[in-house]
């Protein structure tokens, strides 16, 4: 069981969010590791809000994971392909080293739907790479980033 509580990002989640993305240490390791501006968060935002259960591909989805006192710690982002869910999680950096990285990859597993998981990480980037084995993902492509993939749970 985890501590936190999955649920669908909502508009006043997007401080917080933002928050994260433009914090040079949060997004380091993501895309070419630039803090977002507010014009490309906010259209990552709406498009993510807009989005519904959909099962069509490239369809982007953001959760927000919370304490039971509905403190938020994180972001859950899955994004449906063709043969997998691709997750990615950020944690506020009030919240590092507690395993609410790990917990989000729970929560993932509850979406993916019969779908494996699958999470690209730069290889530098050691404590993702750790949270990923941790959660039952394997190493699937070497290059860099590497790819990471866990098959649903029967």
């Amino acid at each position: 069981m985890t501590r936190i509580l999955l649920r669908p990002a909502v508009r006043s989640d997007a401080e917080f969010l933002f928050s994260m993305a433009s914090d040079v240490e949060v997004v380091r390791w993501v895309g070419d590791g630039t803090p977002w501006s507010r014009e490309y968060f906010d259209r990552r935002f709406w498009q993510a809000l807009s989005a519904t259960g959909s099962r069509d591909p490239d369809v982007q989805r953001w959760f927000i994971g919370t304490t039971e006192e509905s403190l938020r710690v994180g972001l859950l982002s899955i994004i449906r392909r063709s043969d997998h869910l691709e997750v990615g999680y950020w944690v506020h950096p009030d919240h590092w080293g507690l395993g609410y990285a790990g917990e989000l990859l729970v929560h993932a597993q509850e979406h993916a739907t019969g779908l494996p998981l699958a999470a690209q990480v730069y290889r530098a980037n050691a404590a993702s790479r750790r949270v990923l084995e941790r959660a039952g993902f394997a190493l699937v492509d070497d290059g860099d980033p590497l790819t990471y993939r866990r098959r649903p749970i029967p």
